[in-house]
């Protein structure tokens, strides 16, 4: 194997390294913040829209901050960008144990919004599409099934330490040996680009093999950003992603439902749990398949997956035939950290990926602050969740529809036209 080889190892270590700065941090402090709000309310008193104002306010700063993140990866080292962010974010994170102001959590929210702008959406599509030309699907696929796979052993681990031995001693070990384990990664393995080591992603040498979709792209090409900038195609991707994060948002609100309704509280527990698994299959099948049929009907599969799986769900009677709709629901939440990435760089390419992806990402933290207040909403006022099913089932019908328009039109602006830029579906 020589240096320049298009098989060499440096690009599976750098996806371990996005492990590091993405799947363990996002995994296993993110996903178990929910974890510590009933014992910080119960021990200061506060009331829940308090207690949680520093999730209000994350996505609005991570909104204002990705942008600037975006270029920032463009022009400096990820490397050491992701190394320090990752410090700071699970310093800060491990001194939330000993937060006992409001102010001192707010704050923590300023700092989850900055730090999360460089590592929660961007550094591992980023650094993805840079090492690899071949089997980007899969390799984001595999970042996002990690973190699925950490969030669910982290989260009973969590909740027995809080049980044993309170909330502040659960948050400090985990939040340290999170930040431990992803600085560590993250420096060693994080690089900014093959070329910079002399190397070539993976699949760069590799002849076409004729059973790649016809409209890949290519290593190396892309739509300028004023190109991108001008095409509708654009702001189509964006109301897709931001779609995408509203419907996956509704996951949060499953267990409530359930509590009030026949299915029982038990129910929507175990819901939880089946999406997990589900997302966590749902996220490897989706980038196998982007890299086999195409990124189009790929995404259209998994819009098509999470409308019958919330419409199995709303339908159920019994049990299974709920479990079976949060299953499938489950290949549609996934579309979030792998079909959103994915389609960025069918619709742009890999030229300028992370400042027209950071865009995408101020679309998908703004629709996440919005998307609890919306579905809070519409219960207080219909005093049911049916209506909340209802839009659910007609944005993921609506983002299914988008898809193929969206991709003509962003790949119009800049893909030659000899190129293949026909409407159909499929590959």
């Amino acid at each position: 194997m020589t240096s320049t080889s298009s098989r060499s190892w440096w690009p599976w270590l750098v996806l371990l390294g996005c492990i590091g700065c993405y799947s363990i941090p996002v995994g296993m402090i993110g996903n178990t913040a929910g974890l510590f709000v009933a014992p910080v309310m119960t021990e200061f008193g506060w009331d829940q829209t308090s207690t949680t104002m520093y999730r209000t306010l994350q996505p609005l700063v991570a909104a204002v901050c990705t942008p600037i993140a975006g270029r920032m990866f463009a022009r400096y080292s990820p490397r050491v960008i992701l190394t320090i962010t990752s410090v700071i974010f699970g310093l800060s994170s491990a001194a939330t144990a000993y937060a006992t102001q409001l102010w001192q959590w707010n704050l923590y929210g300023v700092i989850y919004g900055v730090t999360c702008a460089f590592f929660m959406y961007l550094a591992a599509p980023v650094l993805v599409n840079r090492w690899f030309h071949k089997s980007n699907g899969l390799a984001l696929g595999l970042t996002a099934a990690v973190l699925s796979v950490l969030a669910a052993l982290t989260s009973p681990i969590t909740q027995a330490l809080i049980t044993s031995h309170g909330w502040q001693y659960s948050r400090l070990v985990i939040c340290l040996v999170a930040t431990v384990i992803s600085v560590v990664l993250t420096f060693l393995f994080v690089r900014d680009s093959p070329e910079k080591m002399g190397l070539k992603p993976y699949g760069a040498d590799e002849a076409p093999s004729g059973n790649e979709p016809s409209d890949a792209v290519r290593g190396g090409e892309g739509a300028t950003r004023a190109q991108a900038l001008a095409s509708p195609g654009l702001y189509l991707v964006i109301l897709i992603a931001a779609i995408i994060v509203m419907t996956a948002a509704f996951f949060q609100q499953v267990p409530a439902y359930t509590a009030k309704s026949p299915l029982g509280a038990a129910a929507g527990a175990m819901a939880v749990s089946i999406v997990m698994i589900g997302g966590t299959i749902g996220k490897l099948v989706l980038g196998w398949l982007a890299d086999r049929i195409g990124v189009k009907p790929t995404s259209i599969a998994a819009m098509l997956c999470g409308a019958l799986g919330m419409l199995l769900a709303y339908l159920a009677t019994d049990v299974w035939l709920f479990y079976l709709g949060m299953v499938i629901f489950g290949v549609g939440y996934a579309g979030l950290t792998v079909i959103v990435p994915l389609l960025v760089r069918n619709c742009f390419g890999s030229l300028n990926y992370a400042e027209i992806y950071s865009w995408v990402s101020t679309g998908i933290f703004l629709a996440t602050s919005l998307s609890f207040l919306i579905y809070g909403r519409i219960v207080d006022l219909t005093g049911s969740f049916a209506w909340c099913f209802y839009l659910v089932i007609g944005l993921y019908l609506l983002a299914a529809v988008l898809i193929v328009p969206a991709v003509n039109l962003s790949r119009g602006a800049w893909v030659p036209k000899d190129r293949d830029l026909t409407t159909k579906v499929g590959v």
